[in-house]
């Protein structure tokens, strides 16, 4: 008599709805041999809210819960979450959802906000076995010494309720094996968004950029700088003006300032800011453009050349550099992000400068002012969310009989 293989089962707790999640999820369902259910903390982007970072209010316009089942611990705010009076009748209700679901293993996104804490707290307690992938690194924010001993004894205590851990890049797994989490524990899979989503926009944008770039008064010769994201003091946008200025003070590089336009996508507390400070450097040769949705980011990828990520903390990674290579763009951002190590290539068609140093990010836009964006390269050559998929699935169905 033939053994039917019972199915496995992978719950996966995230705190809201985000778009590069998706594929994973979906990749996960269509595995015949898996049951998936993803628990979320909250609805957040799925109706028109205040998100407070981008200051504006907004929906995702693509369905980012298509394709897996999914149920909502609660229709609460996103800062709900983080509150520790609100997330905790939160991660009850999460954790109670996937004590029904009775999974072979948990994957959780994340080690913050509250939320997540109390839920993998509980989970833990109650047995389950626990996976991470997490935005871990060491490099995003800088630390006293005392902050960083208090820090690295909690993690190295944290990443103990974990059985296993997916790094999100080279920063990431150093990390890990810092803390004492070894290779064997580790599945490196690098951070991905959506690429066959973004190479359908490809697809769309890449052959009108003669026309986009007209409906903004860009001349075909001119080298477009983007930005994109939030205009946080966190992204130092700021710099980019003030890499300009320096442009303008040296009679040798600055005049490669004729032919470069400055295209800001994106909101935030700093935007008023950003936007003088461009128009006092290069006059009526920058274009705001506020906040974009998903659908309409592919327009203004296809028009740029060169995108500019000057973070000076917090990156853990900068998704937007996958974003910006998928259209072919060259890449100048600083060396606080986490991708700079595994995606920017300095030797190529990328620049890494120093976080917070002007004179720096202006070489870098100096060197690649003549350089247009080149034809999309291949999607096998980007991080795929399947590489992900890939390695939670050989955990899962590698784990014993009988498990759960």
């Amino acid at each position: 008599m033939a053994v039917v293989q019972q199915r496995r089962r992978l719950a996966a707790v995230v705190t809201h709805p985000i778009q590069y999640f998706k594929p994973i999820f979906q990749g996960l369902a269509a595995d015949p041999d898996v049951e998936l259910l993803v628990v979320y903390g909250c609805d957040h982007g799925l109706e028109a809210s205040a998100d407070p970072d981008f200051g504006v209010t907004f929906a995702w316009d693509s369905n980012p819960i298509e394709g897996f089942p999914c149920r909502f611990a609660s229709r609460a705010s996103l800062q709900s979450l983080s509150s520790s009076r609100s997330a905790w009748p939160i991660a009850r209700e999460a954790a109670s959802l996937i004590q029904a679901f009775d999974p072979d293993a948990v994957l959780v996104f994340s080690y913050s906000p509250r939320f997540i804490q109390y839920t993998t707290l509980l989970l833990a307690k109650a047995g389950h076995r626990l996976w991470l992938r997490a935005e871990t690194t060491d490099h995003a924010l800088e630390r006293s010494g005392l902050k960083r001993l208090v820090r690295d004894r909690v993690l190295k205590t944290w990443y103990g309720l974990f059985s296993h851990v997916f790094p999100i890049g080279t920063r990431s797994q150093q990390h890990y094996l810092r803390l004492g989490v070894p290779l064997a524990k580790q599945s490196l899979a690098r951070y991905a968004v959506d690429v066959d989503f973004f190479a359908s926009q490809v697809a769309h944008w890449k052959p009108q950029r003669e026309q986009l770039r007209q409906e903004l008064q860009i001349e075909p010769q001119d080298h477009v700088l983007l930005y994109v994201g939030k205009i946080s003091p966190v992204k130092n946008p700021l710099l980019l003006p003030q890499a300009l200025a320096h442009l303008k003070a040296d009679p040798q590089r600055g005049q490669c300032l004729a032919s470069l336009v400055v295209v800001v996508v994106g909101d935030g507390e700093l935007r008023g800011a950003l936007e003088a400070e461009l128009e006092a450097v290069i006059p009526g040769r920058w274009r705001g453009m506020g906040f974009q949705n998903q659908q309409q980011l592919g327009r203004f990828y296809a028009l740029a050349d060169t995108l500019v990520l000057p973070s000076m903390q917090g990156e853990t990674w900068g998704l937007v550099v996958n974003e910006a290579q998928q259209f072919g763009l060259n890449v100048i951002c600083s060396d606080k992000v986490g991708s700079s190590v595994d995606l920017v290539d300095p030797s190529e068609r990328g620049r890494v400068h120093r976080s917070g140093d002007a004179a720096d990010c202006a070489q870098a836009i100096a060197e690649l002012s003549t350089l247009p964006a080149q034809p999309s390269p291949g999607i096998q050559q980007l991080p795929h969310p399947q590489q992900l998929v890939a390695q939670v699935l050989q955990q899962l169905k590698g784990l014993p009989e009988n498990c759960g």
